[in-house]
């Protein structure tokens, strides 16, 4: 009878604190230390906004690996192609797109900038040292030009398409005899270093 008393006390402790933590999961759950289950569906609701969010931030980046490799192509080939070898390629490019508008090309000066402190431009910008950092030495360039007005924004227009890179720094227009138009440019080009 001893071991029917003694399975019987813990039998009663058992039930005991089974109640006790029954009343203590009730207690839990129904007071706001949980929260209720609004601000639970409220909490979720944030959590998946934020996940989403995130995700978006992040689409961007999927396969930038292969998009920096191929960045790094197209760099190559704009320094390839964009820039000339030799300065005696610009004028034959100005002279080109000129003649393909029926302009005419009375003057221009050219002066190529070696000294990488220079200020290349009256704008206060400082391309030189960038320039001479990718093996490009600058070329700044004065002309005159004249022809129809038509005629001359299309020059300009192709001037800036062209594939010889020059960068349009300042144009000013006179007015000529016979309707035509005189053109002052301010350009800037460059050309490879060993050029």
């Amino acid at each position: 009878m001893a071991d029917f008393g003694q399975a019987k006390k813990r039998i009663y402790t058992a039930l005991i604190a089974m109640g006790v933590l029954s009343v203590a999961s009730l207690v839990v759950l129904l007071t706001p230390l949980t929260g209720s289950s609004s601000s639970r569906l409220a909490e979720l609701q944030q959590l998946d906004t934020t996940l989403r969010d995130k995700t978006r931030e992040v689409v961007p980046l999927r396969g930038i690996d292969k998009k920096i490799v191929e960045a790094r192509g197209e760099i190559n080939d704009f320094y390839a192609n964009r820039f000339p070898a030799e300065q005696s390629s610009i004028p034959e490019a100005l002279g080109k797109i000129a003649g393909t508008h029926s302009v005419k090309m009375d003057l221009a000066k050219y002066e190529r900038k070696t000294d990488p402190k220079a200020e290349t431009r009256s704008e206060g910008r400082d391309n030189t040292a960038a320039a001479l950092a990718v093996g490009l030495r600058p070329v700044q360039v004065e002309a005159a030009f004249s022809g129809s007005y038509p005629n001359m924004m299309r020059f300009i227009n192709d001037l800036e398409r062209s594939k010889t890179f020059f960068i349009v720094n300042s144009v000013s227009l006179g007015e000529s005899q016979g309707g035509d138009v005189k053109l002052q440019l301010k350009l800037e080009t460059y050309v490879k270093a060993g050029a």
